[in-house]
């Protein structure tokens, strides 16, 4: 997963990789404020979001290892896409309609595992 963050302050936390700066939409006396932006690969706790940060956006990416990889780097496997498949195998016992949870594990959407 990857998350797009905008911050006012500046952040030295290796979850984050700059991607640089760019005007906030928002207006504060007619002056656009100046935001950090940002972006972190893997996935981050509620409690890693910085003070005075916001999450603008997350988007799926194909499974690798994004380790000390540039913004540019990361970008360049954002524009390549990834492949979204489902094999209605995967649902195994469920009457109706699957999913995968969190811990990678198919469950059933009506509650039978």
């Amino acid at each position: 997963m990857m998350i797009f963050i905008n911050c006012a302050n500046p952040v030295n936390s290796p979850l984050y990789v700059e991607t640089g700066t760019c005007l906030n939409g928002e207006k504060s006396s007619n002056v656009s404020l100046l935001m950090r932006s940002y972006v972190n690969v893997g996935g981050m706790k509620a409690s890693d979001l910085m003070e005075l940060c916001s999450l603008e956006r997350m988007t799926l990416l194909p499974a690798k290892d994004y380790k000390n990889m540039s913004y540019k780097e990361i970008h360049s496997q954002l524009a390549y896409g990834f492949e979204l498949s489902w094999h209605k195998s995967k649902c195994g016992s469920c009457a109706t309609i699957c999913y995968i949870d969190d811990s990678n594990r198919t469950k059933c959407a009506g509650g039978q595992y």
